[in-house]
């Protein structure tokens, strides 16, 4: 018999079931045999999690900041940039994963800085004190030279070989069995495909970690251990752990993922060094089956690109209000992180002071930006300032006029270049012919 009050039925009780929340369904006075039925539709998967980075790149030096940041501020980057790999250790406890896998080039240099193998090894046995397992291939910054292969490091830690594949089994906490698969660099300049390597593998989960440059792309990495998307799709493994690349991509294969988590932390304003870097969590279900990973900001400063339009500046007194616009929304994107910009006026404009660095009163234009950006950027600061404004004319209008200007307007016109590169030769024309006309 039902208790006495279960004709007192909750707001919306027509709802489906599984729109229902859990404390709705046990404030109802059902016996517990009911109680326990209606409990079903909330059993949820145990889900067990594994931790992937790459390109940790410890003991690299700062690249150029620039001419706009003092040495005080840069000493000061340097020893926040040093503990991005402390922040990966504190996520990994924090999100309770089995096991980190690292994806090469954990070291910028394999013969470099031995405060990095400290805190490498620092970093590690925290790890394994959780009973964190740690996987690691070396890729072309960190070939694994013999000087490596001595390095002391925590029972909990395994080093896959260079030039044959090394796995082990791991049981997740969900009771999923793992194999975990890696291959290191024996040498800076691996030029061999090395997926081939895992052909034979064999599990229901099986994570490849491999350091090397999907696709070929050469235009900002080097093409190591070359490998394409179809391969990959057609090897055994459920989730390729990857590295090389500092750019974080996350694909959907048919048997699971591959993905590159990127660098773990920028250390200059170049494109591929900008914007929030970290690692992937990825959780595997009780069944097996690994899901699509997602991304924890790691990263102790920020690097980024701010184009700013001077379009609709219309004196330059003006300037700095637009300027710091957009700073501050920069600065509210990174949560509290210090970011550190490339600062890039574009656009079109009457002011001649801002379209070259060369400009009589550049200098003091931007002297007047920098000390107003103090009290935007806060633990932050712009470190380079760059202008690519061009003169305000009507191209469409110039291009059929007779001029030098026009002609080679209409001459571009016929070159296939990209946007970027098209525009960069735009404004560098009508600069040129509007200064000498």
């Amino acid at each position: 018999m039902l208790g006495p009050n279960f004709d007192r039925k909750p707001k919306n009780f027509g709802r489906r079931l599984s729109e229902w929340s859990l404390s709705s369904c046990l404030a109802l006075d059902f016996p517990l045999e009911y109680r326990t039925n209606l409990l079903v539709p909330f059993v949820v998967m145990a889900v067990a999690k594994f931790l992937h980075a790459a390109d940790l790149h410890l003991g690299a030096p700062l690249e150029s900041l620039g001419e706009s940041i003092d040495s005080a501020s840069f000493e000061r980057v340097k020893s926040l940039v040093n503990r991005a790999f402390d922040r990966l250790v504190d996520v990994a406890v924090e999100e309770n994963v089995d096991f980190v896998v690292l994806a090469g080039d954990v070291y910028d240099n394999a013969e470099g800085d031995p405060f990095a193998r400290r805190r490498l090894l620092l970093g590690l046995r925290r790890l394994t004190e959780k009973n964190i397992k740690v996987f690691m291939v070396h890729g072309n910054h960190d070939p694994l030279t013999r000087d490596i292969k001595n390095m002391a490091l925590p029972e909990g830690v395994t080093v896959f070989p260079a030039g044959k594949l090394g796995s082990v089994m791991v049981t997740m906490s969900n009771g999923v069995e793992v194999t975990v698969a890696g291959v290191s660099y024996a040498r800076k300049e691996e030029t061999e495909n090395l997926v081939p390597l895992f052909a034979g593998l064999t599990g229901n989960t099986i994570v490849g970690v491999l350091h090397t440059n999907v696709g070929g792309d050469s235009s900002v990495h080097k093409n190591y251990a070359p490998s394409t998307v179809a391969e990959l799709q057609s090897s055994p493994v459920h989730y390729w752990a990857l590295g090389h690349i500092h750019k974080r991509s996350v694909n959907p294969i048919g048997s699971g993922w591959w993905a590159y988590p990127g660098n773990l932390q920028g250390r200059s304003v170049k494109s591929s060094e900008c914007g929030p870097k970290g690692v992937l969590i990825v959780d595997v279900e009780d069944d097996g089956r690994v899901l699509q990973p997602r991304f924890v900001d790691c990263s102790m400063v920020r690097f980024e690109r701010v184009s700013v339009s001077v379009d609709s500046v219309e004196e330059i007194s003006l300037l700095n209000d637009v300027v710091n616009e957009a700073l501050a929304r920069v600065v509210a994107d990174a949560s509290g992180v210090p970011v550190l910009v490339r600062l890039e006026l574009t656009g079109s404009t009457d002011l001649a002071e801002i379209r070259s660095i060369d400009a009589p009163n550049w200098k003091s234009t931007i002297e007047s930006l920098l000390d107003e950006a103090v009290e935007v950027m806060g633990d932050g600061s712009i470190v380079k300032v760059r202008t690519s404004c061009r003169a305000k004319i009507d191209l469409d209008a110039e291009r059929e006029r007779k001029t030098v200007l026009a002609a080679a307007l209409r001459k571009l016109d016929e070159l296939n270049l990209d946007t970027e590169s098209r525009s960069a030769v735009v404004d560098v024309l009508v600069n040129a012919m509007t200064e000498a006309s």
